[in-house]
Parts: C-alpha cells; structure tokens; sequence
C-alpha cells in the first residue's frame, strides 16, 4: 500500500517544529493553556483558516471529523473551550 501525504501535512512540514516550540516558549505571557498546546492550537487555527471556516464551532466540528489524522500532524483534538 503506497503513502500519500496530505497537502496540509507538507505545509505542515515548512514550519519546523522545533523552532515553533522555542517562539512560542519566548514569546508565550500570562497564564499556562488548559490542555491544548501551542502547536495544537497553531494546527487548529491554520486547518481553520486554509479550509475557510467561519466560526470555532465550524473548526472544532471540523477537527472532530478529521480525528483519525490529529495523531500524524502531532497534535490533539481540540475543543471550543480551548
């Protein structure tokens, strides 16, 4: 069975995540996250953006069905009241 990346998945991989860590770590104020993590919410946000949603529940739902495919982006799921 052949591997195919998704498009999202190559984009992905222009941003390294080593140096995303480090920004954020440099630049992150105030208090702590709840559970989601900078890079899951750098996924979330980016996957929302790229595929035109328009409100958090759209990306949230939308998160949700794409489940199965978080664990490859090394990301969680996301809720809205993150």
């Amino acid at each position: 069975m052949s591997n195919c990346n998704t498009i999202y998945s190559q984009l992905l991989k222009l941003v390294p995540r080593h140096d995303f860590e480090r920004l954020a770590k440099q630049h992150h104020e105030g208090r702590a996250f709840r559970v989601t993590s900078q890079w899951d919410q750098f996924v979330a946000l980016s996957l929302g953006q790229l595929s035109g949603r328009s409100s958090l529940r759209d990306i949230s739902d939308n998160i949700a069905v794409q489940s199965h495919r978080l664990y490859h982006f090394g990301c969680r799921k996301v809720t809205r009241s993150n």
